[in-house]
């Protein structure tokens, strides 16, 4: 009986070989500034007990230049500049969106979004 498996370390060295170096890795470069560029900001929420916070740093960032949203249940920080960005993120359904605050100091957006009055039952 013949073994039709082939040795995966030639596999590999065919593979190379058959494409020129420069070619491959220059591929290689472009996935990975398509892949992992900054397009937008960092952005993360935080849970509290009566609030939920949102933290968006926006360095060098003008007040006047930052734009928040509501729109299908998500916050939407959209910034106007030299390189226009745009971030959101799902708001929870236990906040209570028309009584939100924002605040930007130091290059950081604070956004304070308070949750709704609990519902639960207390039972004697």
């Amino acid at each position: 009986m013949e073994n039709n498996r082939k040795d995966p370390m030639r596999m590999i060295n065919e593979f190379f070989e058959a494409r020129p170096k420069r070619s491959l890795l220059g591929n290689i470069d472009e996935y990975f500034k398509q892949s992992f560029s900054t397009k937008g900001f960092p952005l993360s929420m935080e849970e509290k007990d009566d609030s939920f916070l949102v933290k968006a740093e926006l360095p060098g960032t003008e007040r006047e230049n930052i734009k928040l949203t509501i729109e299908d249940g998500h916050l939407v920080i959209t910034v106007k500049g030299e390189k226009d960005a745009k971030e959101s993120l799902q708001i929870p359904p236990s906040a209570l969106v028309k009584n939100l605050k924002a605040n930007y100091r130091n290059g950081v957006l604070k956004v304070v979004i308070p949750k709704k009055p609990s519902t639960e039952v207390k039972i004697d």
